[in-house]
């Protein structure tokens, strides 16, 4: 498991969206119709050389709809759900999270060429992998 997988599967639990039908981390395909989310890494900052079990890796949150206030919803939703986050594992044996929290409110990034509104949030973690 990793960070992407585990929130992805976080947000499948708790019925945000479907993996592999509306909800995808690290791509999205190119046959998908709105809305969709994606969960895709996004680094982090610079590890600490003292703390060397505990990783702080960051990740994005994106959201494609053809309605903007539902994709506005989806964005608070999951905003709302994951921050903040403290001391806990989101997926039973996977990633032990010691905190999630927003680095952003998140918003409208505008829309894509098919005109399809599109939105983002950015998350910071720190981590236990296993």
């Amino acid at each position: 498991m990793s960070v992407i997988s585990d929130v992805a599967q976080y947000l499948d639990d708790q019925s945000i969206g479907t993996l592999g039908t509306d909800l995808f981390y690290s791509y999205i395909p190119d046959n998908s119709t709105a809305p969709v989310i994606m969960v895709r890494d996004t680094g982090g900052p610079e590890p600490d050389q003292y703390i060397g079990d505990i990783k702080t890796p960051t990740f994005q949150v994106f959201i494609r709809s053809a309605d903007y206030a539902t994709g506005k919803d989806l964005l608070q939703q999951i905003r709302d759900l994951l921050h903040p986050t403290y001391n806990t594992y989101l997926v039973g044996g996977g990633v032990y999270f010691r905190r999630i929290h927003a680095q952003s409110e998140g918003g409208h990034i505008g829309r894509n060429e098919a005109g399809m509104d599109e939105f983002s949030i950015n998350f910071i973690a720190s981590v236990v992998e296993p």
